[in-house]
């Protein structure tokens, strides 16, 4: 039991490791939890930093939640440890020791964890969160992502690893998209900002077709 514990709070610090901040900070010198929507997502630093920061913040967040899993698998801990091992470093992912408290959104780091427990349902799980997140909304390809790998838990036996991470991973990712919390409080339409977050990832609706913007810059180029 202790050893269990340890190793859970070793793979929230794992977790914990502000990638995204880091790498702008050496790259920029700029605060990536001063720009864009203010965390140290891969996306946010891809999108607002740059194209190879981006990418190197999106390996290393897969990364750390592939070691943080990978530790306790090779310790022999049971499987509801090392489920319990990439919710712990998710979570430190979104809630960095770090960073007092800020962070990013859990993805990289879900997948990370999600690889070293079972690569063959992540290979199912991602393929409509790649088609969506071409094709319309990453925030939408998130959600079946997470409910794809809940079922197929079910499908190959894998409960006690896959469904038990993906289940517990929900509230530290979805708790995130509602972040900042206090412009919840505050605002007058609590209800439909609370939507658009958790659907969206952001305070307004994202409708549009992402390949009709595709399609446009390859026009007009």
């Amino acid at each position: 039991m202790i050893k269990s514990i340890l190793f859970l709070i070793i793979s929230y610090i794992l977790g914990s490791f502000p990638s995204g901040y880091i790498v702008t900070k050496l790259s920029t010198r700029k605060n990536i939890l001063e720009i864009g929507w203010r965390k140290t997502s891969g996306s946010n630093v891809f999108k607002n930093i740059g194209i190879w920061q981006g990418v190197l913040t999106g390996v290393l967040d897969v990364g750390k939640g592939f070691l943080a899993v990978k530790l306790v698998q090779n310790l022999g801990l049971k499987p509801e440890i090392q489920a319990m091992a990439g919710v712990a470093a998710v979570t430190g992912h979104n809630w960095s020791c770090f960073l007092k408290g800020a962070g990013g959104r859990g993805i990289g780091t879900f997948i990370g964890a999600f690889l070293a427990l079972s690569p063959r349902i992540l290979a199912y799980s991602l393929i409509p969160f790649v088609l969506l997140g071409l094709i319309w909304n990453l925030s939408i390809g998130t959600i079946l992502f997470l409910v794809l790998a809940i079922i197929l838990s079910a499908s190959f036996n894998q409960w006690e690893t896959v469904g038990l991470f993906s289940i517990i991973s929900l509230a530290p990712i979805f708790i995130k998209r509602l972040s900042p919390i206090e412009e919840i409080k505050k605002s007058q339409e609590k209800s439909s900002l609370i939507r658009n977050r958790l659907l969206f990832d952001d305070d307004k609706p994202a409708l549009e077709l992402r390949i009709k913007k595709i399609f446009s810059r390859l026009t007009e180029s």
